[in-house]
């Protein structure tokens, strides 16, 4: 399971920096509950909020799938891309509250992976 550890480490380093990031906002703008009239706060709080919402399925699929014996080289590109895109999606939801490309293929690329990770999980079980 050392694919799957060095992929949940990672998402778990990057959750840390946006939960860090959401308390500095909360401190700047002296918002403990909710987020007040800042959009930046919202911002991070829902960038922190929406990878706290996927990674743990990708986390758990991966580890699935790494359980099943599927290739190594397989679950690094599945493992590197979901965080690539968490790191776009996170980028682009806290440069402007609109939607942007990176907030767009970070979104779009989760789901991708996600529902790859999904099938060849479903295959596996069936094969």
């Amino acid at each position: 399971m050392e694919i799957t550890l060095l992929y949940a480490s990672l998402l778990t380093i990057f959750a840390v920096f946006l939960a860090l990031k959401t308390g500095m906002n909360r401190g700047k703008t002296n918002t403990m509950l909710g987020y007040g009239d800042s959009s930046e706060l919202l911002q991070s709080i829902r960038a922190h909020g929406n990878l706290i919402e996927n990674a743990p399925l990708a986390i758990i699929l991966l580890g699935l799938l790494e359980f099943q014996g599927v290739a190594d080289w397989k679950l690094h590109l599945l493992g590197s891309m979901f965080f690539l895109f968490r790191v776009l999606h996170a980028y682009g939801i806290s440069i402007s509250r609109e939607s942007t490309p990176y907030r767009l293929a970070g979104t779009i690329g989760s789901w991708l992976i996600l529902v790859g990770m999904s099938i060849f999980g479903i295959y596996a079980y069936l094969a």
